[in-house]
């Protein structure tokens, strides 16, 4: 089994979550329920600065359940149903996602596990479909990896990942806090708040898995 992660613009990720304009960032971190006929998941969502959540309207979208509010940040459990292009495509091929998918700006990163040849077909159908799909990485698969990932938000996994790429924990340090929050765009106080919880859920669920 294989792991392929891509990263999809134009038109795809707003027939999947159609919030154009008015959310900042959505990650889903757990899925419930995920066919041709609908969808419902657990989301962390940020606001566009002026929007509340009451504005956020759409014919694909059947009921949003607010579990935890902060400012304009919410975790929420959205219901909704697919557009009938995406609802085609999902019937075609037994999708396996890996969450946490990222909506953000016009842009949508996800995982799907399957063998070579499955991936292969579901990328060369979504580019007949004319569907702007850039593979970032295709690696093996490991559940006991992956379930340790799933520990980490979406923004925490990505921190993570680019201060261990950029070398920010090797010895000694290719680079330090700042350089690496202003390389991310982000404050440094922020960027340390984020990778001290990242590593802290990682130890912990490691201990969990090990013990």
């Amino acid at each position: 089994m294989r792991k392929m992660t891509v990263r999809a613009t134009g038109n795809v990720p707003h027939c999947c979550i159609p919030f154009a304009g008015l959310v900042e960032r959505l990650e889903v971190i757990s899925i419930f329920n995920f066919t041709p006929a609908a969808h419902s998941e657990v989301c962390n969502i940020t606001l566009a600065d002026g929007i509340s959540l009451e504005g956020i309207k759409s014919d694909f979208i059947t009921d949003i359940i607010v579990l935890r509010n902060e400012g304009r940040d919410y975790t929420c459990l959205l219901k909704g149903k697919f557009s009938d292009e995406i609802s085609r495509f999902i019937g075609k091929f037994d999708l396996k996602l890996e969450y946490p998918l990222i909506f953000e700006g016009d842009t949508c990163q996800f995982s799907m596990v399957g063998s070579s040849d499955e991936l292969y077909n579901i990328i060369t159908a979504a580019k007949e479909n004319g569907w702007g799909f850039e593979v970032l990485s295709v690696q093996k698969y490991d559940p006991h990896v992956s379930s340790v990932f799933r520990a980490l938000t979406g923004k925490q996994k990505e921190i993570l990942l680019q201060a261990y790429r950029s070398g920010y924990f090797d010895h000694p340090r290719k680079i330090n806090a700042g350089e690496l929050a202003g390389k991310i765009g982000m404050h440094k106080t922020t960027l340390l708040e984020h990778l001290h919880k990242a590593e802290k859920r990682l130890i912990g669920h490691i201990i969990e898995l090990t013990s």
